[in-house]
């Protein structure tokens, strides 16, 4: 009964905590062949990629930057159930400026979502 009390207090303490990864990068393409001035503008993109715990245990992978990348070149919506396929919101990008990676996610004690989070403004 002691350690299920210190664990219930351990992850109190934890809450909604978000570090940032990685800001500022002013640049990545998809396509080796893209020249960025003719290019069209899409405006903001965001790209996720997210698993979720129960009670500490990972319902799938571990969120990875390489897939919120991918997720976002190829416009792809965040699911919000374990399980559930994302869907395309585009066709896929050829370059991403002024790029931001974040890490996010929630913890309700029993149920969290950890996240790597990938945003800046996309060009088809």
């Amino acid at each position: 009964m002691k350690y299920f009390i210190l664990s219930l207090l351990a992850a109190q303490l934890t809450g909604c905590a978000s570090a940032n990864v990685a800001q500022k990068l002013s640049f990545v393409s998809f396509d080796e062949k893209a020249n960025p001035d003719s290019l069209k503008s899409v405006g903001s993109i965001e790209g996720k990629d997210c698993t979720w715990y129960v009670w500490g245990y990972a319902i799938g992978m571990d969120p990875t930057v390489r897939n919120a990348f991918f997720n976002a070149a190829n416009q792809k919506e965040d699911s919000l159930i374990p399980g559930q396929t994302a869907t395309s919101k585009g066709a896929p990008l050829k370059v991403v400026k002024n790029i931001s990676v974040e890490h996010g996610g929630f913890n309700a004690w029993l149920v969290s979502r950890s996240c790597m989070v990938v945003t800046g403004a996309g060009y088809r």
